[in-house]
């Protein structure tokens, strides 16, 4: 099966990556897979906050990787030789994530029958990752910001503080804006985390990323299996491609690891969960592009996600700038994939 041709690439400057620096960057970042715009703009924003010691806060939708980001961060950054302790704040009661944190003294509470040195403790000297910060308590928020002021921790129970030396990434999938509006984060404790930033595109901003996640997930789950990888058919890519992806890659992931434990020699589009069925590209209509295109990777992105390019136009009115925004490239990509994928430039329409 025929890839899809590599896009130009082109960073927040708008300015074209080379060769080169895309070769680069694949080789510094081998656990990651993709070749879109976004998706080598991710990488460079990675590579830019790796090497500082400030608090970093990771923003994405649920699925798009913000831990695989953390530990790429600790891997490259000056803490490497250091551990890297992380935790999911939304996976814990608020109780229990306190001690898991800061962790006991003796006697502390019922069943504390020896001291235990908690989360922040075990990161000395590395770095400690919070997913999902903002599902904290508003205690714990107050204690969390003590910790980052005075750079101590005080056990649950204990009288005697213990300093600390880490660098804080945390995470999150919502706006904290508005969770500081809502009353629901502290507004100072907002500030302290976050001081550098990186910003996940979701999987629909990456949909030329698609197809080689797919065979790279699909290919991992198989040699687990020690089996053959299946054949994705030109529909059943269509319909991947299409899909919402609303667990981004998470839900890719789940999905290739179903079909790889699966008999399948060939992934037809009705071999998909229904789920990817309703929300992809119907599949009358992808059989109609298989018959139309064939094997044609490069014609099926053209169709589909030309398409995509045009469904956000017309949201837009036509505004290229907003347009651009909101599928997560330069405007100057936008012009070229207009051309490329035949999309007629609206008259009046608005740059």
């Amino acid at each position: 099966m025929s890839r899809f041709s590599i896009p130009e690439v082109e960073s927040h400057e708008s300015t074209p990556l080379l060769p080169s620096e895309v070769e680069r960057l694949k080789q510094r970042f081998p656990e990651f897979i993709g070749h879109s715009e976004p998706f080598y703009r991710m990488l460079q924003q990675i590579e830019r906050v790796a090497s500082a010691e400030a608090p970093l806060l990771i923003l994405g939708e649920s699925g798009t990787g913000k831990e695989l980001v953390a530990r790429a961060i600790h891997r490259l950054g000056p803490r490497r030789h250091g551990p890297f302790v992380g935790e999911n704040c939304a996976a814990i009661s608020p109780p229990i994530l306190e001690s898991e944190l800061f962790g006991h003294d003796r006697g502390a509470f019922t069943g504390a029958h020896s001291e235990r040195a908690g989360l922040i403790e075990s990161a000395h000297g590395g770095i400690l990752f919070l997913d999902e910060i903002t599902e904290t308590s508003g205690d714990l928020q107050s204690k969390l910001l003590r910790v980052l002021q005075e750079k101590e921790i005080r056990r649950v129970g204990g009288n005697r503080s213990r300093k600390i030396d880490f660098r804080l990434v945390t995470a999150s999938h919502r706006n904290l804006a508005e969770e500081v509006e809502e009353k629901r984060f502290r507004d100072d404790l907002r500030y302290r985390i976050d001081v550098l930033r990186v910003q996940l595109p979701p999987l629909r901003q990456r949909r030329q990323d698609i197809p080689v996640l797919c065979r790279a997930l699909l290919n991992r789950y198989c040699r687990r299996l020690g089996k053959k990888m299946p054949i994705i058919s030109a529909d059943a890519m269509t319909v991947l491609i299409s899909a919402k992806w609303q667990g981004n890659i998470r839900e890719l992931q789940n999905e290739m690891e179903r079909l790889a434990n699966q008999p399948y020699q060939k992934i037809q589009a009705e071999h998909l969960s229904n789920t990817l069925q309703e929300e992809g590209i119907p599949h009358p209509m992808a059989l109609r592009l298989r018959a139309e295109v064939g094997t044609d990777l490069v014609k099926l992105e053209k169709i589909v996600l030309g398409g995509v390019v045009r469904d956000v136009l017309r949201e837009t009115s036509g505004n290229k700038a907003q347009a651009a925004r909101i599928l997560g490239i330069p405007k100057t990509t936008l012009y070229r994939r207009l051309d490329r994928y035949g999309v007629q430039r609206q008259h009046g329409s608005k740059d």
